[in-house]
This record gives structure tokens, C-alpha cells and sequence, in this order.
């Protein structure tokens, strides 16, 4: 285990394939009549979460006398532990009582925030230098590089997206054999991923605007179920596959953190749990009076979306791509830390907790 490369698999091999069934099988419809407060959480939320978390986290390592901490790195910490993981809310999700439609809200953030995430995280390095030497010279270009990065990594990614998934659409309809169908969104999640690390776009970005294009246009009134069950039953397969796969390996990346333990790192991610709750909580808070979206009382709605922020593996891949002088000891720690606690305690009690708040509501709403 001490020679897997954790980060290379989840970023560069399962993190496509993954995003994609999410966008593929997501609740198109609820997203698109909730699009405004998806787009708003997943990238004001996660601008003001990298912020709350960087600045929160240099005042625990601070605290704790970890003074040679620079606040760059704890923002990469705060960029890379943001986003509420796809892989971990589709899987936990699909299990629990929670309505239909506040799923569909948390997945289309997730799926969205993921993207949008991986781009600030990037950028974020880049400020650090640790993007290797076209980081450094962009760290010293001032604020223009930056804003050329993201704008580059988000419009390409979706504008790669929408090709890749109009294509596919076509290819499909021409094909009209199971076998096909399925070769046929196998190449496109792999060639869009691929193609969009050539382009220096944001692959996850792409993947799932491709994934609701093609699920989308699949579960139109006109077009009959037995054309898409097909579809269907492979990439759930995939899903679990590649979910059992990923769950079991981030337990035995554990094996590989007791080299590095301190005590102190034990600390430090305990206490960045509630940092990384209140961020999560300032972040859906501060946009929601500006959404049309409700779950109850506008308290229960707060409650819902900042529990129901699970971490997953895409936060521990972030943490294990970084270079050791980036703190990464520290923030890898800290980072398992606070993702075993979102999958062990909030995945486990988010069900319960939506019965206790909406009563009324059932699995089928």
C-alpha cells in the first residue's frame, strides 16, 4: 500500500467514470427547476468555505504551535476539504429516506462543486508554487494568470462537456444496439476525461455536463424505457464496483499514515471538524436568502444541506497529490480525519436526522 498511488487513481482513473454515473443517473428535472441554487453553492459556497476553513485551520495550527504552517497551505486545505464529494453522497444518499428532491439538490451540488473545486485547489497551488516552474512564474504574474486559469478550466471544461455529450447522443441514436450504446458512453466518458487533461480544462467539469446531456436526452417522455435500461444496469454496476474498490482503499491509506503520526495531527483534525461544520453552514446560509430553496423552515433547510456536506475520497486524493514541503503531513492527516467523520457520523445520521426535521416526508417525495 505504501507504493499505491491513491491520487493517481481517484484523479486520473475512477474520478471520471464516477462523476459521470452521478450526472447520468441525477435527477435532471429537479436539477434543472433548482439550478440557480446549485450554481450558487457550488461556486460562491466554495469560495467562501476555502476561505472560512484557511483562515480557521491557520488559527488551530497556530494555536496548537505549529507556527511554520504558512496560511497558503491551510487554504489548500480549505480548497481541497470544501466540496461535498459526489462518490460519497450518491452512494450514502441512494440508501437513506431523504426526499427525492433534496437529493437531487445535494448530488447537483456535489457533481458541480467537485469541478469548480479541483480548479480553485489547482490555483490555490499554483499561489503556493507547487505547480512545478510554470506555477512559480503564474504565482508571481499576479492576479491575471489566475483568473486566465480558472476561466480556462471551468468554460473549457463545460463547453468540452457539451460536445462530448451532444455526440454522444447522436452516435447512440444511430447505433440503436445495446452492445454499442454501451462502447459508445464508455469512450465518451474516457475520451472527454482524457482529452480534457490535454486541453488543461477541468475533467470532472466535463464529465458532468456530458453525463446530464446524455442522461437527460435518454429520459425524454418520447424516448422508451428499454432504450436506456441497458445504459442503466452497466453503469450502476460500475458504480458499485468502483465505489467498493475506493471506499476499501481509503481505509488501508490508513496503514500508510502511521509513519508520519503525531499527536498533534490527531488534534489538529479533531478540531478542524466543527471548522470545516461552521464553514459549511456560513456557506449554504449566507446565499440561500437569495434562492427560492426551501425544505421546511429555512432553519431545517440549513441544517439538511450543511449535514448532508459528505467528504469522500476526492479530498484524501487531493491531500495525497501534494509534495511534502506543502505541509502535507499535516494536511493529510487532518483531511482523513475530518472525511471519516463525514462518512462515519453524518452519512450515517443524515437519514435520521431528515425524518426528525420533515416528518412528513417519505422516500418517494
Amino acid at each position: 500500500m505504501a507504493e499505491f498511488d491513491f491520487s493517481f487513481f481517484v484523479l486520473d482513473f475512477a474520478l471520471g467514470f464516477l462523476i459521470f454515473v452521478g450526472a447520468f443517473t441525477a435527477d435532471s428535472e429537479a436539477m434543472q427547476r433548482d439550478r440557480w441554487p446549485i450554481l450558487i453553492f457550488a461556486t460562491l459556497g466554495i469560495l467562501l468555505s476555502t476561505f472560512i476553513v484557511g483562515g480557521l485551520a491557520f488559527g488551530l495550527v497556530q494555536i496548537l504551535g505549529m507556527t511554520s504552517v504558512p496560511f497558503i497551505h491551510c487554504l489548500l486545505f480549505g480548497a481541497l476539504i470544501s466540496p461535498t464529494d459526489p462518490i460519497a453522497v450518491l452512494a450514502i444518499l441512494k440508501e437513506t429516506s431523504v426526499p427525492r428532491s433534496l437529493q437531487a439538490d445535494i448530488a447537483g451540488e456535489s457533481l458541480l462543486n467537485d469541478g469548480v473545486a479541483v480548479v480553485v485547489f489547482l490555483t490555490i497551488l499554483q499561489l503556493a508554487g507547487g505547480g512545478g516552474e510554470q506555477g512559480a512564474a503564474e504565482s508571481h504574474g499576479g492576479a491575471l494568470p489566475v483568473v486566465k486559469l480558472f476561466a480556462q478550466e471551468v468554460l473549457g471544461g463545460a463547453a468540452l462537456g457539451a460536445i462530448f455529450g451532444w455526440v454522444g447522443i447522436k452516435l447512440v441514436r444511430i447505433a440503436k444496439a445495446p452492445a454499442v450504446d454501451i462502447l459508445i458512453s464508455l469512450a465518451m466518458v474516457m475520451g472527454c476525461y482524457a482529452l480534457s487533461w490535454k486541453l488543461h480544462v477541468s475533467g470532472a467539469l466535463a464529465v458532468v455536463v456530458t453525463g446530464i446531456i446524455f442522461g437527460t436526452a435518454l429520459r425524454k417522455p418520447g424516448v422508451a424505457a428499454e432504450e436506456r435500461e441497458h445504459l442503466d444496469t452497466f453503469w450502476e454496476g460500475i458504480d458499485h464496483i468502483l465505489n467498493a474498490v475506493l471506499f476499501t482503499l481509503m481505509g488501508m491509506v490508513l496503514l500508510g499514515l502511521s509513519e508520519s503520526f503525531e499527536l498533534r495531527y490527531l488534534f489538529a483534525g479533531i478540531l478542524a471538524i466543527p471548522a470545516v461544520l461552521l464553514a459549511r453552514l456560513i456557506s449554504v446560509s449566507l446565499p440561500l436568502p437569495f434562492t427560492k430553496l426551501r425544505y421546511g423552515k429555512p432553519g431545517t433547510t440549513i441544517a439538511m444541506l450543511t449535514w448532508g456536506g459528505l467528504r469522500g475520497g476526492i479530498s484524501i486524493a487531493l491531500a495525497l497529490s501534494l509534495s511534502g514541503e506543502l505541509s502535507k503531513d499535516l494536511i493529510l492527516h487532518m483531511t482523513y480525519i475530518v472525511v471519516a467523520f463525514s462518512i462515519l457520523v453524518q452519512g450515517l445520521t443524515i437519514s435520521p436526522l431528515v425524518k426528525k426535521l420533515l416528518p412528513e416526508s417519505g422516500s418517494a417525495q
